[in-house]
């Protein structure tokens, strides 16, 4: 099958930087979001209603949550949309296990394909790619997804939002360890410089004392682009997951427990980096 025309359905921070680059990339791309705008000089063509997305070859969705995924999903199956469905959001791999039972049984291919890196690396096309489903779907969208970034293959439908999750949950763990050091070290005295240098030429390193304190953090700027609410869905995720296939008591529970807090006493909408500042107090 050759990929020509190209619906991306969810035009926030992610898919309003993802979906030019398809267009760059030569394909047509239709987009749609019920809030969102995106700027025509992006060469995207917004549309104002899903009717038109039937006759599409791909529709990548990147969207908030597994509800809002399987709601839309469903509004395309009733305009008979025969095109290939990829989620790309960060849903729950249970939902979208079952949502492929309703896909599947229209005759059509569905992915899961969710991302890790930011809206930097989305800007860039430098994501890393998780996909879920049938290999052979995969290999007929592995062109149009690695204008994005890099493709791996995790596993059958759901795979790749299960994995997403875990490693949100693992960077979340690394993050809550990373803010606590960074702040005991400045009351011992550490100036941040000599804590960054030391940490990241030893074991300790990780992408938050990599890529994250220096940035967003020591800077004060506290502006990464991924909200903390969108990782305590994550962890959420991830912390069910866990428990329900690996452990009764698992640690993952008191990182939700703790960005959960955290979130809670931020109030408003706060980046995933502001969880410093309740650690700092």
């Amino acid at each position: 099958m050759n990929i020509k025309k190209v619906g991306f359905i969810g035009l926030g921070a992610m898919g309003s930087v993802m979906s030019p680059l398809l267009v760059k990339a030569g394909y047509e791309v239709y987009g749609y979001d019920i809030r969102a705008n995106i700027d025509q000089s992006s060469g995207v063509k917004q549309l104002d209603t899903l009717d038109d997305f039937a006759q599409l070859d791909a529709i990548i969705l990147m969207l908030p949550n597994s509800k809002i995924v399987s709601e839309v999903v469903n509004k395309l199956l009733e305009i008979n949309t025969k095109s290939i469905l990829i989620d790309m959001s960060s849903s729950d791999p249970r939902e979208t296990k079952k949502l492929g039972k309703t896909i599947e049984a229209k005759g059509l291919k569905f992915l899961d394909a969710p991302v890790s890196g930011g809206v930097a690396r989305a800007k860039t096309g430098d994501l890393m790619i998780m996909a879920g489903g049938e290999e052979e779907g995969l290999e007929v969208v592995k062109d149009l997804l690695s204008v994005m970034g890099t493709v791996q293959f995790a596993g059958p439908l759901g795979s790749g939002h299960a994995i997403k999750a875990l490693n949100n949950y693992v960077s979340a763990a690394g993050l809550i360890a990373s803010f606590e050091a960074l702040a005991t070290a400045r009351s011992f005295g550490i100036k941040p410089e000599n804590f960054l240098k030391i940490i990241n030429g030893a074991t300790g390193k990780n992408n938050t004392t990599e890529v994250k304190l220096d940035k967003f953090v020591v800077s004060e700027k506290f502006n990464s682009g991924f909200a903390l609410d969108l990782m305590v869905k994550d962890v959420s995720i991830a912390d069910s997951l866990i428990k329900d296939l690996s452990s009764e008591n698992p640690l993952s529970n008191n990182v939700l427990k703790y960005l959960s807090s955290t979130l809670q006493a931020l109030g408003g909408n706060p980046d995933h980096t502001e969880v410093y500042k309740i650690i700092k107090k």
